[in-house]
């Protein structure tokens, strides 16, 4: 790219394995900072902690995901939004910002509300649990688990999603 030259994205024509690679280096990001800054939590576990860390990374986690439910970028686009709000919404308690333990399963549950919410076709829990590698029961109880914490506000509009991807391809701020 050009010096000086914009970043574009394009929500139709971007593949979704750059978008995912974009993502996953995000929240990886993210929750190394959290972690370091916070360290692992003992006295406010929530549902969306893991007992250890998942030995998948977060972008082969997203890959498979996207490859057995067909994601779309406006379906990645809308998870980070969610997390987003899940976190705004719940800045109190540092239990859900995003970790190592427990961002695999914050990830899992916004991409069925994403999918659910914006797509034609989506599955019925048992395919996200199965892909995701939790109990089915576990993973009805996290979607409404984070349907509560973002107060149900699940639209996102297309100018929204198209900022977060062009600022996506720019680049995140180094944490």
């Amino acid at each position: 790219m050009a010096a000086g030259a914009a970043a574009m994205f394009d929500i139709a024509l971007t593949p979704v394995s750059v978008t995912i690679a974009h993502i996953a280096e995000l929240l990886d990001a993210v929750a190394a900072g959290n972690h370091r800054a916070v360290g692992p939590l003992s006295d406010d576990i929530t549902p969306f902690h893991s007992r250890a860390v998942p030995a998948i990374s977060v972008r082969d986690y997203l890959e498979r995901v996207a490859k057995f439910v067909c994601l779309e970028n406006d379906t990645l686009l809308a998870v980070l939004i969610y997390l987003d709000r899940v976190a705004r919404a719940q800045r109190h308690r540092p239990a859900l910002l995003l970790s190592p333990f427990n961002i695999h399963r914050l990830v899992i549950t916004a991409i069925v509300i994403a999918h659910k919410f914006s797509s034609d076709v989506f599955f019925n829990n048992a395919r996200y649990a199965k892909v995701g590698g939790i109990p089915l029961a576990e993973m009805n109880q996290l979607e409404l688990e984070m349907l509560f914490l973002m107060k149900f506000d699940l639209k996102v509009d297309t100018a929204e999603l198209q900022s977060i991807g062009e600022w996506l391809v720019r680049g995140p701020p180094v944490l």
